[in-house]
């Protein structure tokens, strides 16, 4: 994953969104700075942008690597889920 890119964690109290990075620990933003539709699980892309007077950081839901996580994600549950059911030897 880029090093631009964040997972939402989870949406703590409705106002703050928990942001896991490829590495590191997780960034805590206000919610009201994501994408409204922008849910638990959701990866999003960041933007930082500078000038003289001003730095600005833009959240954008990246739709493609949301899909392509979920879709990853469910094909492991679904692999996990067809293991047999057999005995387990230790």
């Amino acid at each position: 994953m880029d090093s631009n890119r964040y997972i939402i964690d989870r949406i703590e109290d409705g106002d703050w969104a928990v942001l896991e990075p490829p590495e590191g620990p997780t960034l805590d933003v206000p919610r009201a700075w994501i994408p409204t539709d922008a849910a638990a699980g959701d990866v999003l892309r960041v933007t930082p942008s500078a000038d003289a007077d001003t730095s600005t950081v833009t959240f954008t839901r990246d739709e493609d690597a949301t899909t392509e996580r979920r879709e990853r994600l469910q094909d492991r549950r679904d692999r996990l889920s067809s293991k047999s059911d057999g005995p387990i030897s230790l």
